[in-house]
């Protein structure tokens, strides 16, 4: 193989062209180069298999192609994509630790530059842009997407995404030459009523002019006159996103999500103009699915729209249910839905008050979601447990900050009770001055829980522990979080009052390990399987992440990490993590149940409903809690 060895300056050359590297300073480039190895793999052989370990590595193709492809259930192998120079590739499993969800095949000699995770970890929360771009964008989309879409035939029952591009695309490409006058563009654009248009030479498309880049580009400068004069090979986009009519229309949708671009230009194999796809085309392509639900919640413009919403997304986890997906991949999803269902409420509140006079937020600000939504395992519409991280302001203006980020806290859970969400009875929710505080107010409260462990506390301090980052600036919850990681890892007595508090808590097993439902009350002969299971598991979970300074929020995510660090051997990991699916499971059916009846969710069950198989899974569910608390105690040495 003769490709090119590269020497220090070569590599950060080479980072400074990959996109989102380039938001990096020299220092952190400096530092990322520094950790950067070499791989070579000639034509033919894997980078990665589906369904292997990741390696927990960042893949940057330097030089070669690689392709990348699932096979789905049927055992249909689909090429999902290819890898070119100046290209990262594996961020899915990079960054959560999980199977790879594709195959990465080298189509020529291609070397690789390998970035490890636990160096990468040390860079990203430096830079928020940087860290911004991976969390929001990749870490859960990209996952989910080639998980889902793929399959999203078997998953959502329409063949809306696995359909081929020749299909969907229009085929009468409206173009234009590179020479022609931008004015002529538009005027074009208005005639035939299209959004964008495709420059073209002899057949072969050379880039792309969308309505957007004529505002951004030519209405938007003050010389309109001498900017209309302007040709087409001036203002076009180059960098054309590209498809062949044979591929499938989940990957226009990758491709899409990946470049964030709304139209892919589809051509032949030889290279010419065949058609073009757009954003909209995908959408019309299906009756129904996660796709159109993900764009109807961006083009809501008014709550009541988006409360409409509400049973296009309970269908969606009916149909997940039916398929027999895993609990890890409903409440995954159902996060995503939910989440951007949150951001979209938080948009319109800023909207309203800037309507109202009270202007923009007065300063940076994070909007936080904790308990289960801070786990991403929510599945139906819970309670509410939000907050507010503002930007320290002088001393001075801290009464109307807060003022302004109550009133703003008050119009979010409002408009997300409207939506579904009910307000939390102990009132841990954003529009609380508890729950609503700067940067400095809350590690102030950090330190005050940790210096005074009062038992009546436990229950909001586990709620907090679960943070996680929705809306805002990404690097005021990346620094609070490494603030409670670092000051929970170092106080032995919070860890302890926290596993004392968990372990207090009674399995629900007789002596002959037999399930034990209420006795008496409403609920009796019933089973809460959130207070008798999972919740032990949830709780062990966490302490055991902050004991290791774990930042990852989700039961499954901890205890994956938890393997990997040896805490608990791989056969225990199983074991809970089958056990807690189960619960989960259950619980979830159990709601979606109820929501068909119009009664409202609860985690109530009664076992003597359940098939002999379902009975049996439970009880050793229960056997595991328990299994895992007597762990837990041996670790803290806390006797039963």
């Amino acid at each position: 193989m003769a490709l090119k060895k590269y020497d220090y300056s070569d590599k950060i050359k080479i980072l400074q062209e990959i996109e989102p590297f380039n938001l990096l300073t020299e220092r952190q480039l400096y530092k990322i180069a520094s950790f950067l190895e070499e791989e070579y793999y000639p034509a033919g052989t894997f980078i990665a298999k589906q369904g292997e370990d990741s390696r927990r590595i960042l893949f940057f193709v330097v030089e070669g192609k690689v392709e990348v492809s699932v096979v789905d259930r049927s055992g249909r192998r689909i090429v999902t994509g290819y890898r070119g120079a100046l290209e990262f590739m594996g961020e899915a499993a990079f960054l959560s630790g999980e199977n790879y969800p594709a195959s990465a095949q080298a189509k020529e000699d291609t070397c690789c530059f390998v970035l490890p995770q636990e160096k990468f970890a040390a860079v990203i929360t430096e830079n928020p842009d940087f860290a911004a771009y991976f969390t929001r964008l990749l870490t859960e989309r990209l996952r989910i997407l080639y998980r889902r879409f793929y399959d999203e035939e078997e998953m959502i029952g329409d063949r809306g995404l696995s359909k081929r591009i020749a299909d969907i695309m229009e085929a009468r490409v409206v173009t234009c030459s590179p020479a022609d006058s931008v004015r002529h563009v538009a005027a074009l654009m208005t005639a035939q009523n299209v959004s964008s248009i495709v420059v073209a030479r002899d057949g072969e498309p050379l880039g792309i002019i969308t309505e957007g880049d004529l505002v951004s580009r030519i209405l938007q400068v003050e010389d309109l006159q001498k900017s209309a004069a302007r040709t087409a090979r001036e203002i076009m986009n180059r960098d054309l996103v590209t498809v062949q009519p044979q591929e499938f229309s989940y990957q226009a949708f990758l491709l899409m999500v990946k470049h964030r671009v709304k139209h892919v230009i589809v051509v032949s194999e030889n290279g010419k103009l065949a058609g073009i796809v757009a954003m909209r085309d995908l959408i019309k392509s299906r009756k129904t699915g996660s796709l159109a639900i993900v764009q109807s919640i961006e083009s809501s413009r008014s709550l009541k729209e988006l409360c409409q919403l509400r049973a296009e997304v309970d269908q969606v986890m009916q149909a997940l249910l039916a398929e027999k997906a895993t609990s890890r991949e409903i409440t995954a999803l159902m996060t995503e839905f939910y989440d951007r269902i949150t951001r979209k409420v938080i948009t319109l509140s800023e909207q309203s008050l800037v309507a109202e006079g009270y202007g923009l937020p007065p300063t940076g600000y994070c909007w936080i979601t904790m308990g289960s939504s801070g786990r991403k395992e929510q599945y139906a519409r819970t309670d509410q447990d939000n907050g507010i991280i503002y930007g320290d302001v002088p001393p001075s203006q801290e009464k109307s900050v807060k003022e302004y980020f109550l009133l703003l806290g008050e119009r979010v859970v409002s408009g997300l009770e409207k939506y579904g969400f009910r307000r939390c009875p102990g009132k841990v929710m954003a529009n609380n001055e508890d729950w609503c505080r700067s940067f400095r107010g809350w590690r102030v409260a950090i330190r005050e829980w940790l210096a005074d462990l009062r038992p009546q506390d436990v229950r909001l301090m586990t709620i907090f522990l679960d943070f996680r980052y929705l809306y805002g600036e990404i690097n005021l919850h990346n620094l609070l979080r490494s603030y409670v990681a670092r000051n929970f890892r170092s106080s032995a007595a919070a860890l302890n009052f926290l596993a004392q508090d968990t372990l207090g808590k009674r399995i629900p097993l007789n002596i002959f390990r037999k399930i034990q439902t209420e006795r008496s009350g409403k609920h009796r002969h019933k089973l809460n399987l959130k207070t008798a299971g999972c919740v032990h598991i949830v709780d062990s979970m966490r302490i055991f992440a902050l004991q290791e300074g774990l930042l990852v929020t989700n039961t499954f995510e901890r205890l994956d990490e938890i393997g990997r660090r040896r805490i608990l051997n791989d056969k225990d990991v199983g074991y809970i993590a089958s056990a807690y699916d189960t619960l989960m499971t259950l619980r979830i059916r159990e709601a979606m149940s109820k929501m068909r009846s119009g009664v409202e969710p609860d985690n109530y069950i009664d076992p003597r409903e359940l098939s002999s198989h379902d009975y049996a899974q439970l009880r050793e569910a229960l056997i595991m809690v328990g299994h895992l608390q007597g762990l837990t105690g041996g670790i803290f040495q806390i006797a039963p």
